[in-house]
This record gives structure tokens, C-alpha cells and sequence, in this order.
């Protein structure tokens, strides 16, 4: 038995080994750390205390600003094969499906190869598929990346609860993704506030917190003539709160930019008391971090933010007393329609990138092999852009939190 221990430990070492190429003294020591912690991977039974260090303190920071956190060279090239390797050959076995989420808004003309194709997670769980036993060591890996986030960025609850249970091995959302030659995804954010998710909203145990990629193509990729790059929207200002939700669990829904008067990019989030869709009310925190000022009265969610325009009707409907605050209120992401598609002259679009909005700048990440990027997966909006050449592949997955309680 002691010796079966000792072999595993080795395959775990020569198969999530990190290479050390013309890296700082900071990295050397993260990719150290990494490799040592790989000798625990196939006996581990409990997450991690955020002290077994897999990231730099550079990407929490990141994450914390609202913005993207890009780590090159995360996993060496031949793990990238090997989980490459296993999502071809399940595409080639037809387990793939497509979920018709780039068709979203435009012509109604679905076309299957400009769309993303998932393996969905009951098929990367089912052991009898593919190289299971390379995707649960991988889990396990990507499960105490889950633990140093929740621990470095103050979200407990990523590592607690359902969240840390329902989904199986990695403790994750977790998927193989498959863009064909053309496949695009437009603009979107990752999570919604329960109250926009309609009338099940509430009903769901968990809700998204921390999105992750790690790319699965070749370490030349170029999206200047391959395509397929990562676009991300991201606030032109630092946010001067918390992002994304707040400790109590109320979701970030908007912003208020920042002015003279108030040079302070404002994240704004809504306060739903009863939970059914009624009697909501959005705030911002104030300096102290805890208390909070209302900046609209009470309203129904549905149908005020449920139809395109919505960002205009919140501002003509509960902020006209307040012109001040309408001036500079934004909608992370505001709903979309066939209608926003024509009056925007996107009705034909096909991936070629969105410009940014108002106090908006673009930020593109390569696809390359290896590559890990994180991002809150409410306050960030983001879209893929058309591959040209090539299939892109990537392990996508979330980091869930148990969901706030509803109080009725």
C-alpha cells in the first residue's frame, strides 16, 4: 500500500509539474509551492487554508478590481494535451452538446457552427468516459485554486456548503468547450441577481462567484490571425467597494461612475426583501464599507429590468428626482432583445467584437495552451470573439456560493 501511495505521488508530480522558465524569484517560489503541494493531490480529502500558495497576490487584486486576472504557463503544455486529447476524443464520440448561446438576440437562424460546444458536467463526471482519471486530478487541483480564492479574496462561502459538494469532483461548475472554425459568443456576464432570472431565480441552491478558464490550445495561438480571443469590459475606474455581491449576499446590478463632485467609481447592488419579485430597492455602501444609502425607493424588478431599455427606464422611472444620480447610473449588463440586436445594427453580427460602452475599455486575452484566467462572474461582462483557422478549446468552469437565504 505504501508503495502503491508513493507511485501516485510521483504520476501526480510528473503530470501537474510546473516548468521554471526565466521566471522571477517571486514565481519561482509559486511554481515551487506548486509542485510540492502536487504530492498530496491523490490522497487529499480536505480543501486547503489559502496558505498553499497557486497564485500570486497580483491576481486577487485583479479579481478584487473588477478586471480580469490573466496567469500564462499555469499548466506545462503536456497537461494541456492530455485534457485536449480526452476533449477530442469525446467530441469525436458525439458527447458534446450545443448550447445556442451566440445565436442569443440575432437573426433566429441558428447555426450549429458558430455556436460553443460543452461537454456538459453529468458527461465529465460519468467515470466510465474518456480519461476520467486525468479530470479528477485535475479537479482536485482546480478545488484548491477554489480554497486559496475563497481565502484571499474574503468569500468564505466558496468553500463551504453546497457549493463546495453539488458538483461533484473539483467542487466546481466545471466543462470541456469546443469553438469550431467561426464560433463566436457575444457579450454576456456570467450571473445575474436572483431577482433577474426570473420566476425560479430563488429556487436554485448556488449562484456563480469566480469564473475560470484554463485554454487547452497550442502556446502559439495568435488572436490576431486565429481569432477566438477573450474580450473583455472592463471599468475604465477602480471600484471603490466590494465587487460582485456583498457580504450579506445582495448582488451587484450596476454602477455609479464616478463624477467631481464624487470621484468614486460606486458599485450599486439591489436589496431584495421578500424575495418574489417585489419590494426591491438598490443601494450603494458608504465609505465605512457596511452601511448603505438607498438610491432608489422600492419597485418590482419585473417588468422594470426585464425588457431592453431598461437601464433608460430606471433612470426615467426611480431615479427622476434624482438627476444627479441618472447621470451616472450604468447597468453592468442590461437585457437583450432581437430589437436591440436591429436598432443597434448588430442583426448580422458574427463575431467580431463589440466596441466598449461609456466608461468602458477592452481588454483581449489569447486562448494560448495553458493559460489560466480568473474574473468575478457577476461585474465583468465579457464575449469570445469568431476563431478563424482553428477549433479553440478550453476547461471552463464557476465557483459557486450557497445562495442568500430567502427571507420571508
Amino acid at each position: 500500500m505504501k508503495y502503491s501511495l508513493i507511485v501516485l505521488a510521483t504520476l501526480a508530480v510528473s503530470a501537474y509539474g510546473f516548468s521554471a522558465i526565466s521566471l522571477s524569484p517571486a514565481t519561482n517560489s509559486i511554481t515551487k509551492r506548486r509542485n510540492e503541494f502536487k504530492l498530496h493531490l491523490t490522497t487529499i480529502t480536505q480543501t486547503n487554508n489559502g496558505n498553499d500558495l497557486f497564485l500570486s497576490k497580483s491576481v486577487y487584486s485583479t479579481i478584487e478590481e473588477g478586471k480580469i486576472a490573466v496567469i500564462p504557463n499555469f499548466l506545462p503544455q503536456i497537461e494541456v494535451n492530455l485534457l485536449r486529447a480526452d476533449a477530442q476524443d469525446l467530441w469525436d464520440q458525439g458527447r458534446f452538446s450545443t448550447d445556442a448561446l451566440a445565436g442569443y438576440g440575432s437573426t433566429g437562424k441558428f447555426d450549429p457552427t458558430k455556436d460553443r460546444s460543452v461537454l456538459r458536467l453529468p458527461q465529465w463526471k460519468n467515470d466510465s468516459l474518456g480519461n476520467y482519471s486525468n479530470r479528477q486530478r485535475f479537479g482536485n487541483l482546480m478545488a484548491n485554486v477554489r480554497s486559496e480564492l475563497a481565502y484571499n479574496l474574503n468569500r468564505p462561502n466558496l468553500d463551504k456548503g453546497l457549493a463546495t459538494t453539488k458538483y461533484g469532483n473539483g467542487s466546481t461548475e466545471i466543462s470541456y468547450t469546443r469553438f469550431g472554425k467561426g464560433a463566436f459568443l457575444k457579450r454576456h456576464v456570467d450571473e445575474h441577481h436572483e431577482e433577474l432570472k426570473g420566476v425560479e431565480g430563488w429556487a436554485k441552491p448556488t449562484r456563480r462567484s469566480v469564473s475560470w478558464l484554463i485554454y487547452l490550445n497550442d502556446q502559439d495561438w495568435d488572436g490576431r490571425k486565429e481569432g477566438g480571443q477573450l474580450r473583455c469590459f472592463k471599468r475604465q475606474q477602480n471600484p471603490h467597494q466590494i465587487i460582485g455581491a456583498t457580504v450579506n449576499g445582495d448582488l451587484q446590478v450596476g454602477w455609479l461612475a464616478k463624477t467631481a463632485l464624487d470621484p468614486n467609481e460606486r458599485p450599486v447592488y439591489l436589496d431584495s426583501k421578500r424575495h418574489y419579485h417585489g419590494d426591491c430597492a438598490m443601494y450603494v455602501l458608504n465609505d465605512d464599507g457596511r452601511s448603505k444609502s438607498y438610491i432608489t425607493k422600492a419597485f418590482d424588478t419585473n417588468p422594470l429590468m426585464y425588457v431592453a431599455g431598461s437601464e433608460a427606464l430606471v433612470k426615467k422611472v426611480l431615479l427622476s428626482d434624482r438627476n444627479d444620480l441618472a447621470d451616472r447610473f450604468r447597468l453592468i449588463e442590461a437585457p437583450k432583445s432581437k430589437i436591440t440586436d436591429i436598432l443597434k445594427g448588430d442583426s448580422q453580427y458574427a463575431g467580431q467584437g463589440e466596441p466598449p460602452k461609456l466608461d468602458e475599455e477592452l481588454e483581449d486575452v489569447d486562448p494560448r495552451g495553458g493559460t489560466l484566467v480568473l474574473f468575478d462572474s457577476v461585474s465583468l461582462p465579457h464575449e469570445v470573439l469568431a476563431t478563424k483557422n482553428k477549433d479553440r478549446w478550453a476547461c471552463s468552469g464557476w465557483y459557486h456560493e450557497d445562495q442568500q437565504e430567502v427571507v420571508l
